[in-house]
């Protein structure tokens, strides 16, 4: 079957892998897991948990319809109503990975299991004044408690990438806010410029700093301070 490049599809197909992520998820009653593709890992998961998968391609759907302990669930993740699951999982697409990674903060869950490329996770973990640190670094670490787990190199997937991928898991410590959303994107669009020169009446202990000096608990400080 040829697969869809549209939908970011590239599978998991190294059981190793696939058998340290379902048994992140063993003492989950209930599991999403978004992308169901060829359901080798929908397959796993469901020995121990019951599955909603969610996918959009109708290619796959009977396979993953004949799954005992699954029900499928015809979609686009993006577009599905949120309801309470104890984990979620999926291997995300590389072009939609933002989209699906705050769409997260709709739903009720647990722990989720994902698995992005590598460079996104790398930028989700960075650090202030490190090269890589930027809007997408602060809103992970504000919204989630995020754990790396396991790097997996592009052998492990059919088609095989170009590049490698992480997985992490991640628990959700806060609800959307926001008045911090609307200053991160403000700030971070002009990273290297001081405070002064990017944020209305910048209380003086910012005004000489720049975003990508700021420390998460600095952003947040400052999102308080500002009207």
């Amino acid at each position: 079957m040829k697969l869809k490049k549209r939908l970011g599809q590239n599978f998991l197909k190294c059981e190793r892998i696939l058998s340290f992520i379902s048994s992140k998820t063993k003492e989950c009653k209930e599991v999403l897991e978004i992308g169901g593709g060829d359901g080798r890992l929908t397959k796993k998961l469901s020995k121990n948990s019951f599955v909603y998968v969610v996918e959009i391609d109708r290619r796959f759907h009977k396979n993953l319809d004949s799954i005992e302990n699954v029900k499928l669930i015809p979609k686009d993740f993006l577009k599905l109503k949120p309801f309470k699951v104890n984990c979620i999982v999926g291997n995300v697409p590389y072009y939609i990975s933002s989209k699906i990674l705050f769409k997260l903060l709709e739903w009720g869950f647990e722990k989720a299991v994902l698995m992005f490329q590598k460079e996104f996770v790398d930028k989700m973990l960075a650090k202030e004044n490190e090269s890589n640190y930027g809007r997408l670094s602060v809103t992970s670490k504000y919204y989630f408690d995020i754990k790396k787990l396991k790097q997996v190199p592009a052998k492990c997937f059919v088609p095989k990438p170009k590049v490698d991928s992480a997985i992490i898991e991640i628990k959700k410590i806060r609800e959307k806010n926001e008045k911090f959303d609307a200053l991160v994107r403000r700030i971070f669009s002009l990273k290297n410029k001081k405070l002064r020169n990017v944020v209305e009446n910048c209380p003086e202990e910012f005004e000489q700093r720049r975003a990508r000096e700021l420390s998460i608990e600095e952003i947040e400080k400052l999102s308080r301070i500002i009207k």
